[in-house]
């Protein structure tokens, strides 16, 4: 299936592959960076993930399915958000993918969210990861 209007972000963080991983796994770090969010998983391939929480007043669901998950490398998951007002089917779940790469005594994470609908949400979607990353970027450097 093509899956059109990819957003893309990335950001060098000084810490280890393995701190960055956590950032990504560990719901309570994971609640700073989403807006509040509560994230549940177990972290395994194919099983659910989902996110809770309120969103300008506003209360939201939004889930997925794990598709891939290599602790410290790579990290993809489908999602679904009723803030978008689109039918929970399978045409509508974009994947979000992060992969952290070493870079000497650093980490690169970057980001990937594809099957977004329009350029619009696109360029929506490029500015919520820039934020999204920069956060994990500033909580990571002061934990380490």
């Amino acid at each position: 299936m093509e899956r059109p209007h990819v957003a893309r972000a990335s950001v060098e963080i000084a810490a280890s592959s393995t701190d960055v991983w956590d950032a990504l796994v560990n719901p309570a770090t994971a609640k700073k960076y989403f807006f509040g969010a509560d994230v549940h998983s177990d972290w395994k391939e194919g099983s659910p993930i989902t996110f809770t929480g309120a969103f300008n007043g506003r209360s939201y669901h939004e889930k997925g399915t794990i598709l891939q998950c290599q602790p410290g490398r790579l990290l993809q998951y489908s999602h679904w958000s009723d803030l978008e007002r689109l039918p929970d089917l399978p045409e509508h779940y974009r994947n979000w993918t992060f992969r952290i790469e070493p870079a000497g005594p650093h980490a690169v994470l970057s980001v990937t969210e594809d099957n977004i609908p329009d350029d619009t949400k696109r360029a929506r979607s490029d500015e919520f990861w820039s934020g999204v990353l920069t956060a994990i970027k500033r909580i990571v450097e002061a934990g380490t």
